[in-house]
């Protein structure tokens, strides 16, 4: 394997403001180092919402039960009924559905056993997903305070700087 060292262009990749030094940026974009006061923060909280990314909404029970139903192992048992009723059923002169009824039960205990799995572990995620609070620390009004991330807002830019 060669190593080739590849050149990355830090200012065409993330603009002019991230080479700026820290005295500059400041200055240009009127940084105020003290933060947002808790009256702004509210302002701009009740102007744009929360900081939060919309969610789809969860898929409903029937959607795991059609998913469970088509799944790969499924369709593959699903076929294999469908040739067993033309050989078995309409070619046979004493038609036979054993083969058939077999293949049926395990299709649906297939199908149960995949949904209330799948359909349980998601519900359990959406739960655990609520009980994760998620906090950062932020400067309102001189003093660095922890909020939860969904109330940050931001003066002007959406600059995430750490100096």
């Amino acid at each position: 394997m060669s190593t080739q060292k590849e050149d990355v262009n830090v200012s065409k990749a993330y603009g002019r403001e991230c080479l700026l030094p820290k005295e500059e940026f400041i200055k240009t974009y009127h940084v105020n180092l003290s933060g947002l006061s808790s009256t702004e923060a509210s302002e701009k909280l009740h102007k744009y919402g929360l900081n939060e990314i919309k969610q789809a909404k969860p898929k409903r029970w029937y959607n795991y039960f059609l998913e469970s139903l088509f799944s790969p192992f499924n369709c593959i048992l699903l076929g294999i009924v469908a040739i067993l009723f033309y050989t078995d059923v309409y070619l046979a002169d004493p038609p036979s559905y054993a083969n058939i009824i077999v293949i049926a039960i395990l299709v649906a205990a297939s199908t149960l056993l995949e949904f209330f799995e799948e359909f349980r572990s998601n519900k359990a995620a959406e739960k655990l997903k609520d009980l994760v609070a998620t906090t950062t620390t932020v400067i309102r009004d001189g003093k660095e305070i922890q909020i939860p991330i969904k109330e940050v807002v931001l003066r002007r830019y959406c600059c995430f700087i750490s100096w």
